[in-house]
């Protein structure tokens, strides 16, 4: 039995939920199997994947727990909390009593500044590039008004905290104009996942 599971918050689904800095407390190689339910080229990417994880994508994840002891102490992992939210639930279906969930997920994550393993090199972008990336995508996501340019957000402070109120906001209310719903998400994806591993200008 792990000591990160009782001081978890409890979950209404059964499971319950680890911030990052908790989950860190207990690195590998401890009592914790952590299991990263995103897809295989998920893991190579930008947001690299934690040390010791298993790998098992969503749709299989209940093959392979299955023959796991019922009170193994797992943490699921995906991107945002999303995935790893349903994993989580999928496993109290199958009588797992002690099921935790990553909140925040890699983003989180990689925004605490907590050890990632990158199999494939990434350079990190600085807040500045990722602040000129986001405007010249919404410029060109977005259909401009007759003799107008596109309407985007006031963007002249590269702060973490800035771009991230953009991207809340966008994600929660899009824009009118948008050329392409399927386009538009992915690159708010894109920025979210850029800018939790942005570096301040000067920043190592």
């Amino acid at each position: 039995m792990h000591p990160l599971f009782d001081n978890a918050t409890p979950h209404p689904a059964g499971y319950r939920d680890v911030d990052v800095g908790q989950l860190a407390a207990f690195p590998p190689p401890s009592q914790l199997t952590r299991v990263d339910v995103r897809e295989a080229a998920e893991l190579d990417g930008i947001l690299g994947h934690l040390p010791g994880i298993r790998h098992a994508p969503l749709a299989t994840v209940q093959d392979v727990v299955d023959a796991w002891p019922r009170d193994t102490d797992v943490v699921l992992v995906c991107r945002s909390g999303a995935r790893s939210a349903r994993a989580a639930m999928s496993l109290v279906t199958l009588g797992f009593t002690r099921v935790m969930n990553l909140r925040g997920g890699m983003l989180a994550w990689n925004t605490a500044r907590l050890p990632v393993v990158r199999t494939v090199p990434h350079p990190l972008p600085t807040l500045g590039t990722v602040r000129d990336g986001l405007l010249d995508g919404l410029h060109r996501a977005l259909a401009p008004p007759p003799h107008e340019g596109p309407t985007v957000p006031p963007l002249t402070n590269p702060s973490r905290e800035a771009l991230t109120a953009v991207l809340d906001a966008l994600q929660a209310a899009r824009p009118t104009g948008v050329r392409d719903t399927a386009a538009f998400e992915h690159l708010l994806r894109t920025f979210q996942d850029l800018l939790a591993v942005a570096r301040a200008e000067g920043e190592r």
